[in-house]
């Protein structure tokens, strides 16, 4: 492989100045066109131990959020597109953990049906998927919250409602739910339906559902938009956002190996209103590569801020369809937490008297080898639809992060020796080929370069697929 090539429509190419600054943007997973280009297919297996961090873990995220929520009041939406899920430096020297916090874990684990659930899930050795660990969570929800909003108020208010007789009621019931054995044992023999359990699990909460209203002194209003997120739909925000710990802020620049694409052309160069840029490939180490200035850090001034940018050989990454989305632990892929975190968190007690074994991974000299790979494997798996993109990926951790949270911190640059040659798709206006040629003349003659190509795209009636002439314009 010698060329990649990337299509471009026109109006991006003018309205964001991509070749009169010879710029790639980099887009965020999110941004790309396949809905499932965020998907990561998470599995769970480990000890007790590491379960149990895993329910500390949504514990802390739970009280954090709703402590937001108290301090703020329900008049101002709390911000649910990250919840907080990176633990603080230092996290057991906050007041917090020493004081609610332990509580809260304390009490949540006293019952010995939720107790067990660490055990049963660990013993069964099975691999968890998204859907049965959001199922997981979705039970004991309720009760989680129950606890959170009870500690709250002895700690804060100086309250008990564990004296109010019907919030007592309510609550030792919540406490003592056996369906929480049941729903555990279903989805550790797999013999089961979501539908079935999703319904034990409905049923049961749609009991409680005035639980939302006051009765913690923070809710006023039961159609309010932070309750409904605390109460509700806490589990299902918290699955899809714990996906950031193992690979965040990454994002992709993509390319293929033709231009002859018919559908490329229509879905990323404007129905063939755009250009085809072929690249010039390098090779490294067995591997493909573009040299980019890509984002490396932010200088800051009195008055503004500026982007650095390094030279770095770019590894191009061969895309792979397949039916199946690769596997990635969650346990063994935690890559973007705190290190210290990992012992005195994730895979220990509370009392750090006992540790998973799943922290040994971090501990191999191979972990960090192995977790770029999985990365790779992640970030370059399509669908088998896709296919026909014959795509190329370079994919790279977004430098600068939420403090600066711009588009231009995603933007490389390519030097102009690397670019090969423009295709023009069949539908470009003699005045826009203009242009183009105009922005490029300037940049070969400030590279002192004489030869540089431009071709109009045709299809051809005798080889029956999608060819090339060169540009002929009249003066």
């Amino acid at each position: 492989m010698n060329f990649l090539y990337r299509y471009r429509s026109i109006d991006k190419l003018f309205k964001y100045k991509e070749l009169d600054t010879l710029s790639i943007y980099f887009s965020k997973l999110d941004e790309l066109n396949d809905q499932m280009e965020d998907y990561i297919n998470i599995v769970w297996q480990g000890d007790e131990i590491a379960f149990q961090g895993l329910i500390k873990h949504y514990l802390y995220v739970l009280l954090i959020l709703y402590s937001e929520a108290s301090v703020h009041g329900m008049e101002e939406k709390i911000n649910v597109k990250q919840l907080p899920i990176f633990l603080p430096t230092n996290i057991f020297n906050l007041p917090i953990m020493t004081t609610v916090f332990k509580s809260i874990y304390y009490e949540f684990f006293s019952p010995q049906f939720i107790a067990d659930i660490p055990k049963k899930l660990a013993q069964s050795n099975k691999k968890f998927t998204i859907d049965e660990m959001a199922l997981i969570l979705k039970s004991i929800h309720l009760y989680a919250y129950l606890v959170i909003s009870t500690e709250m108020q002895k700690a804060v208010y100086g309250k008990k409602l564990l004296e109010n007789k019907e919030y007592n009621k309510i609550y030792n019931e919540v406490k003592n739910w056996k369906e929480y054995s049941e729903i555990t044992n279903l989805l550790v023999s797999c013999s089961y339906s979501e539908e079935e359990v999703l319904n034990k699990i409905n049923q049961f909460n749609y009991q409680y559902e005035f639980v939302k209203t006051d009765s913690n002194n923070m809710n006023k209003d039961i159609a309010t938009y932070n309750t409904d997120i605390l109460v509700f739909e806490f589990p299902d925000l918290y699955i899809k956002d714990i996906k950031r710990l193992l690979y965040n802020n990454l994002c992709v620049a993509c390319f293929s190996a033709t231009f002859r694409n018919e559908p490329m052309w229509a879905h990323y160069a404007n129905n063939e209103n755009g250009i085809c840029l072929k690249y010039k490939i390098k090779k490294h180490d067995n591997s493909n590569y573009i040299d980019l200035n890509y984002p490396s850090g932010l200088q800051i001034y009195t008055k503004r801020k500026k982007i650095i940018r390094t030279l770095k050989k770019c590894e191009l990454n061969k895309v792979i369809y397949s039916k199946n989305y690769p596997e990635i632990d969650f346990f063994t892929s935690l890559g973007y937490s705190q290190k210290d975190s990992l012992g005195d968190f994730w895979f220990s007690n509370y009392d750090k008297t006992k540790f998973s074994s799943c922290l040994q991974n971090y501990n191999n000299k191979e972990w960090y080898s192995n977790y770029h790979k999985n990365a790779k494997k992640y970030i370059c798996t399509k669908s088998k639809k896709w296919k026909y993109e014959q795509e190329y990926r370079i994919f790279e951790r977004e430098a600068i992060f939420n403090g600066y949270e711009k588009s231009q911190s995603r933007i490389a640059q390519y030097k102009f020796d690397d670019l090969d040659s423009i295709i023009f798709g069949r539908k470009v206006s003699i005045e826009d080929k203009k242009k183009v040629i105009k922005i490029i003349n300037r940049h070969c003659t400030k590279n002192n370069i004489s030869n540089f190509k431009f071709y109009d795209l045709y299809y051809s009636t005798i080889s029956k697929r999608l060819e090339l002439k060169s540009v002929i314009l009249k003066k």
